[in-house]
């Protein structure tokens, strides 16, 4: 794993996604999405042995697809005829699945549900970030493993995410590999390590490889990690550095895979 490690300004970034799930103020859940027929409206509560709280979803749910409450939208009018709701238990709530029969029907579905997609994405994409002290480097916070939130440098010019050995061995993640990563200090061995998860925000991903060294710069600025191009490239992001917030942007609605909390 031959490596530079820099920092960098510019930003080219990209995420491919599924379904988006958006948490209510309840626990529960909501996910759109969309298939080759229409898409689904999905809602699950936050514990599935709450019996009461299940119901009155159902409810609600197969309210919704009885009095075909989306075709209230003027873009799905037009295609009334043509698209059907039904309502659907499960394990842990309910669906209404939207199935159209017509090409242009279909289409039509699947706009409004990404429109309910990205609404919720923007509704809770941004994550607060902070400065090195005196300068502009922005450092995030991330979770290992379901653990932390720690503090890495968010660093477009690292070509690989590195990790403090400190937290990697508190966290107990096994040494794997020994390489070598080039930095401008000169050489530096690491441990290819393989972390379960590692999430900014809503933007999580699954088992990962990781280099993990006792890095100079990260015990000069305080920092935990390094945020690199390995992790980056998988995201669309913008820096809002008056707000102090970073915003993670999926590019294409129709292959979601963002956990919204």
């Amino acid at each position: 794993m031959k490596v530079q490690h820099g920092i960098a300004a510019s930003i080219l970034l990209t995420f491919t996604i599924a379904s988006t799930n958006v948490a209510g103020g309840d626990g529960s859940s909501k996910r759109f999405l969309l298939d080759k027929r229409g898409g689904v409206i999905e809602v699950r509560v936050a514990n599935n042995n709450d019996k009461q709280a299940r119901d009155a979803v159902r409810r609600e749910l197969r309210e919704q697809a009885n009095n075909e409450v989306p075709f209230a939208t003027k873009a799905l009018q037009p295609y009334r005829k043509e698209i059907k709701y039904r309502f659907e238990n499960t394990a842990d709530g309910g669906r209404i699945r939207i199935i159209a029969r017509s090409p242009e029907a279909v289409a039509a579905v699947q706009d409004f549900l990404r429109a309910h997609q990205m609404g919720n994405l923007r509704k809770s994409k941004a994550v607060a970030f902070d400065f090195i002290a005196n300068t502009s480097l922005v450092v995030l916070p991330v979770t290992i493993n379901n653990d932390g939130p720690y503090r890495f440098l968010l660093d477009t010019g690292a070509s690989n995410t590195v990790l403090s050995a400190m937290v990697a061995d508190n966290l107990g993640i096994r040494p794997g590999r020994s390489d070598t990563l080039l930095t401008a200090g000169g050489n530096l061995p690491v441990t290819v390590r393989t972390i379960d998860t590692l999430q900014v925000g809503t933007a999580r991903l699954e088992k990962v490889e990781i280099a993990v060294a006792n890095f100079p710069l990260m015990k000069t600025l305080n920092v935990d990690g390094v945020l690199g191009g390995d992790y980056l490239r998988q995201f669309k992001i913008s820096i809002d550095y008056d707000n102090k917030l970073v915003e993670i942007e999926p590019c294409c609605p129709e292959m979601m895979s963002l956990l919204v909390a």
